[in-house]
């Protein structure tokens, strides 16, 4: 069985041989079952600092991290007629997939759409901007996100047309508390268009995989009534590991890392091991259901040797090849 068959085999309870593992990034492509590919370009542009959408980042002392947006691209909605950001098609985006690739044939790949949907949307227009938009403007809304939910389309029709097994979505919906519009607006606005995203990449013999940071159990239900097929809570203890296996483990895949806000930064070698075996515990079972996500640069967070040398050593001993 080769890793491509495991992972597929994990993400749709079809008795794995093990628990697969995701690296982040391309520094342990020995190790890694699954590669996660960048598909879009969030620094270009004169400054180095705008996004495929048009869209530009505030600068910050990190240098070029993802924060918030200093100029939206749809600043009014009259600009919104001349809007047309975003080229799937655009020459070479796909050269260094195509070489990796080749390179390393038994790896299930996925393809990263760095931003997406409701996160996306909101950095065109403008974060606090697009909240009130929902609920004062709502025509121009539909209008927004029927372009660039549309080209997002494009773009999942292209990666399939390249080789890749599954599309990966980067929407961040949650607070710390709770979702950041109300589950009825979720519903009203986003689920059909993530239900068409889905279908049209299942079409297509793709799979599914959503990161989210934040509090989100508010819409996991309907993630899995529209047949996602991996979600990844970038915040699992804040949204309650029993609590998420108890109601919808079994029924979904998790793929999860060790918290880079808490355990992964703060935490000691014990609790790093026993965040990981209560992922095991509660999401994984001899069918599959449960991927891991080894992340590199925890010290960079504030973290330390030793934890990160810890974080890594445990997912090796728990799950991969």
């Amino acid at each position: 069985m080769t890793r491509k068959e495991n992972v597929k085999r994990a993400i749709h309870f079809k008795n794995p041989e093990y628990i697969p593992l995701m690296y982040y990034g391309l520094g342990d492509m020995d190790k890694t079952d699954i590669v996660q590919i960048q598909v879009e370009q969030m620094f270009g542009g004169h400054n180095g600092r705008i996004s495929e959408w048009g869209f530009e980042w505030e600068e910050d002392k990190q240098g070029f991290s993802l924060g918030q947006t200093k100029t939206p691209a749809v600043p009014d909605w009259d600009s919104l007629a001349g809007y047309d950001a975003f080229d799937a098609h655009r020459p070479g985006r796909f050269d260094f997939a195509e070489k990796i690739m080749s390179e390393y044939p038994d790896k299930y790949y996925m393809a990263d759409f760095v931003l997406s949907g409701f996160t996306v949307t909101s950095f065109i227009r403008g974060f606090e901007s697009f909240l009130i938009d929902l609920y004062d403007e709502p025509d121009n809304v539909e209008r927004l996100l029927d372009h660039v939910f549309t080209r997002e389309e494009e773009l999942i029709r292209e990666c399939a047309a390249h080789g890749f097994d599954a599309i990966g979505f980067a929407d961040d919906w949650g607070t710390q508390q709770s979702l950041f519009i109300s589950r009825d607006m979720f519903v009203k606005f986003f689920k059909p268009r993530f239900r068409r995203q889905i279908d049209l990449t299942h079409s297509l013999g793709m799979d599914t995989y959503l990161h989210s940071c934040g509090h989100i159990t508010g819409i996991i239900p309907d993630l899995i009534e529209i047949e996602l097929d991996v979600i990844n809570p970038g915040q699992p203890s804040l949204n309650g590991i029993g609590y998420m296996g108890k109601n919808w483990g079994g029924k979904i895949c998790f793929g999860c890392p060790v918290s880079y806000q808490t355990t992964g930064i703060t935490g000691t070698p014990e609790e790093v091991e026993q965040e990981i075996l209560a992922y095991i515990e509660n999401f994984s079972s001899v069918r599959g259901g449960f991927i891991g996500l080894a992340q590199r640069g925890l010290e960079s967070l504030g973290s330390t040797a030793e934890i990160q040398e810890k974080v890594l050593e445990t997912w090796r001993k728990y799950c991969g090849k």
